[in-house]
């Protein structure tokens, strides 16, 4: 039986993990208008890599969850870590748009750590809902660092410390890895859904593709999401005929409720976070000053994350759920109604990011994996944050096309509100999953 004292170390690998995993993932943006200049990037090629790793993210997540499901999460997160060192390396020497360009597409495979992690987290913890609010409290946290960051770790070393000092942490956790996390377990010999990977991969990327080229060329949008619709109808037609398929269709009929919230929450913050930089620049703030604004979001989502299991664990996961996507609007809402000096628009941020997207993320996840049963774990977690990405694709375009045609911040703060609290009448089909949740496992 896994002790406590041997989950130690493996739960300080994965929380290392996610926060480092957070932060490389968020760098990019901030430091976008420096790798133009550095590399001599165009707009098309500037918008190609920000979008490079949340696609390759999206793509490779269910693939990378299921092999860890069926292989074992302990093998996967190892190859993931050496892929993301390799990424982040080839990202902070890159000299020409196509080095930087295959940087990225190896980060992105870091989407997979934490769909692994969970699986590895039911695996070697009995209160899974507080580990898992643990690693999401701490991704999030990491991507705001990798956003306060960014900046200045550019302007004092210069732009290959951005993804080097991150590198190095990821580097220090694949050594210790081994040793750190206990295995291997007994696991399925199956396998693998190759031409359902395939067309799934195809379907993800043409859909994400169409999210991001849909302001700027509409037809060619029409064009991508139409094929998105057809290798989406190749895909459930294989998956209804493999013998192993990459996801069971059943799992994906137990977790809608969850995924369709991570959407909704995804598209919700996401177009908050893109608002809010945008409000406080017109009160004249600094990149470094709307960093500092930020900064009391992040201290908040360290302790949330935690809380927010126990906090599911002990109130019920549709009760938190419910918390969480109450609070996340009405941060939001306050931000609508009051943001004429920015301590104002800083509170609204700390409810709506601090508080109510962590207790919300955790609780669906934890839904969605208890739903799902312990054999799809990784698939479930994947399930959700697939959604979750396009949510947030989504919400970045409705905002910044509100603002591009001359609509009032009020406006799109409303409508981020509005999303938020939508997801609410699906919480009543969420079964809790307290009793879901199997002890830990023996070790084989």
């Amino acid at each position: 039986m896994t002790t406590l004292r041997s989950t130690r170390p493996a739960m300080a690998v994965l929380a290392a993990l996610a926060v480092t995993i957070g932060a490389l993932e968020s760098i990019p943006f901030p430091a976008l208008p420096l790798l133009q200049r550095e590399l001599g990037l165009d707009p098309a090629q500037a918008g190609l890599l920000s979008t490079t790793l949340i696609i390759t993210s999206a793509i490779t997540m269910p693939i990378v969850a299921k092999i860890a499901d069926d292989r074992g999460g302990r093998r996967t997160l190892l190859v993931l870590t050496w892929c993301i060192v390799a990424g982040a390396v080839l990202s902070a020497f890159a000299t020409t748009f196509p080095v930087i360009l295959l940087g990225q597409f190896l980060q992105g495979l870091g989407g997979g750590v934490l769909p692994v992690s969970f699986v590895l987290a039911r695996q070697l913890f009995k209160d899974t809902p507080v580990a898992i609010g643990v690693l999401t409290g701490l991704f999030t946290v990491g991507s705001g660092l990798g956003v306060l960051a960014a900046g200045p770790l550019a302007d004092a070393f210069s732009r290959q410390w951005m993804f080097l000092l991150p590198a190095l942490v990821v580097a220090a956790v694949a050594i210790v890895a081994p040793v750190a996390l206990p295995g291997p377990w007994q696991v399925r010999r199956t396998r693998l859904d190759w031409p359902g990977g395939v067309l799934l991969a195809l379907a993800l990327a043409t859909l994400m593709l169409a999210l991001f080229l849909a302001p700027q060329e509409p037809l060619t949008a029409l064009m991508l999401l139409a094929l998105t619709v057809a290798f989406g109808l190749g895909w459930v037609a294989v998956e209804r005929r493999a013998e192993h398929p990459l996801v069971d269709l059943g799992v994906l009929r137990s977790v809608w409720r969850a995924s369709l919230t991570a959407g909704a929450l995804g598209a919700s913050y996401s177009a908050t976070y893109f608002l809010v930089p945008q409000l406080l620049s017109g009160f004249g703030a600094t990149a470094s000053e709307i960093s500092l604004y930020l900064f009391p979001t992040v201290l908040v989502a360290v302790v949330v994350g935690p809380l927010s299991g126990v906090f599911a664990r002990r109130a019920g996961t549709r009760t938190a759920m419910a918390a969480g996507l109450t609070l996340t609007a009405a941060g939001t809402l306050f931000v609508a109604g009051w943001h004429e000096v920015p301590w104002q628009i800083a509170v609204g941020m700390l409810v709506t990011l601090g508080l109510g997207v962590g207790t919300a993320s955790t609780a669906t996840y934890t839904a969605a994996i208890s739903s799902a049963g312990e054999r799809d774990t990784g698939v479930a977690a994947a399930t959700c944050g697939i959604a979750r990405a396009i949510g947030a694709a989504l919400g970045v375009q409705v905002a910044a096309a509100l603002l591009t045609g001359g609509a009032s911040f009020r406006l799109g703060f409303v409508l981020a509100a509005v999303v938020a609290v939508a997801p609410l009448a699906l919480l009543r089909g969420i079964r809790s999953p307290e009793n879901r949740f199997g002890a830990t496992l023996t070790q084989g």
